[in-house]
């Protein structure tokens, strides 16, 4: 009898030993680095974090999208991955020997979309962000009285001073990469600027340390990080950025020049609503979608000269302002972004709402 359960053990340990080793074998490939063409958006649209998590509508937008010919999907995912993080910031526990991690949700919506062919930019909001600043008050932007600054939309925003914070996205940035995307698009990547902002306290702010500076220096590191995922970088900025007054470089810390250097791809948001009234001597900027993606394109390459950056333009696919909104608007928009040698395009609607970019490419009005 004790030999036939010293057999039975040994045979139970095995077994174990091999599930083990299976396990471990099988944890080792989800993170490995695979080598991987490297891949920046194209043409696509924008999906909101919970309309990713809506199956049914989701796939909808994607197989509406693939049958315009669209590539590329953008998904906001840093709620996701900065999960783990949060955690660790809150108990100050956050530094350089943290490592990035593999979020299963966007590891999955990423194999999904790539078997059907298409590019996935992970859409990271960087220094705008209530979760960050709720966990750790003391990594807010303030007021000379002490209180949070908010922005127009009462959003909360860390300092992007502070290495800390800096850190916590780069690890979210990594971790986008370690979970498929083929890109992480950077959006809010600036100094606030909205309300009271003249008047902000940055609580680690140094002496000496322009905001072009810090900028930079987040995409820097970013870009180091980064590399050995081949994974393409983006930012979003302001459409009047493509204007480059020496004040908005100086307030936002966005130098487009400077930039260049760490990037793949610039995507200007060249809302034509979103430009005040009189803009370049238009009573309303909204009524006019090929003028200010035109001039905003060629403006943009301007800047840029010779620096190997892709620009590819966010265009406006909802109606604010704009009384002539339609089919023709959203054509008009891409034939313009491509008429100045945009590399591609990107309709935002924060609602989702593709009914008339859809329309609109189906007719490829912009050819």
């Amino acid at each position: 009898m004790l030999k036939v359960a010293f057999k039975i053990i040994l045979l139970i340990t095995l077994l174990c030993f091999f599930f083990v080793y299976d396990c471990s074998d099988f944890q080792n490939q989800v993170v490995e680095i695979l080598p991987k063409p490297k891949k920046s958006a194209h043409q696509g649209l924008y999906v909101t974090y919970y309309m990713a998590r809506t199956p049914k509508a989701c796939n909808r937008i994607i197989q509406q999208a693939k049958q315009c010919g669209l590539d590329t999907i953008v998904v906001d995912a840093k709620w996701t991955l900065s999960e783990p993080f949060l955690k660790l910031v809150k108990e100050k526990q956050l530094n350089k020997h943290t490592k990035p991690v593999v979020d299963p949700w966007l590891a999955q919506f990423c194999k999904n979309l790539h078997e059907q062919g298409f590019i996935v930019s992970a859409r990271l909001v960087v220094f705008k962000d209530d979760h960050l600043v709720i966990a750790r008050p003391d990594l807010s932007v303030r007021l000379p009285d002490g209180s949070l600054y908010r922005d127009h939309k009462q959003g909360r925003w860390a300092d992007p001073y502070s290495d800390e914070v800096r850190l916590f996205n780069e690890l979210i940035a990594e971790s986008a990469a370690l979970s498929g995307a083929d890109e992480v698009q950077f959006d809010y990547i600036r100094f606030p600027a909205e309300g009271k902002a003249k008047n902000a306290v940055f609580p680690s702010e140094k002496q000496g340390l322009s905001r072009v500076q810090v900028i930079n220096g987040f995409l820097s590191d970013v870009k180091n990080r980064l590399k050995k995922y081949n994974t393409s970088i983006a930012i979003d900025i302001f459409g009047v950025t493509a204007w480059q007054s020496k004040n908005d470089i100086k307030n936002l810390g966005q130098d487009l020049k400077q930039m260049a250097k760490y990037i793949d791809v610039l995507c200007p948001m060249f809302y034509p609503s979103h430009f005040h009234r009189g803009y370049d001597g238009f009573a309303n900027p909204g009524s006019e979608p090929y003028y200010f993606l035109s001039a905003g394109v060629r403006k943009t390459r301007e800047i840029l000269s010779s620096e190997a950056v892709a620009i590819v333009p966010w265009i406006q696919g909802f109606n604010m302002s704009s009384p002539n909104f339609g089919p023709d608007y959203i054509n008009l928009q891409i034939k313009a972004s491509y008429d100045e040698g945009a590399a591609g395009f990107l309709i935002w609607n924060a609602r989702n709402d593709y009914s008339v970019s859809f329309q609109a490419l189906k007719n490829k009005g912009y050819d």
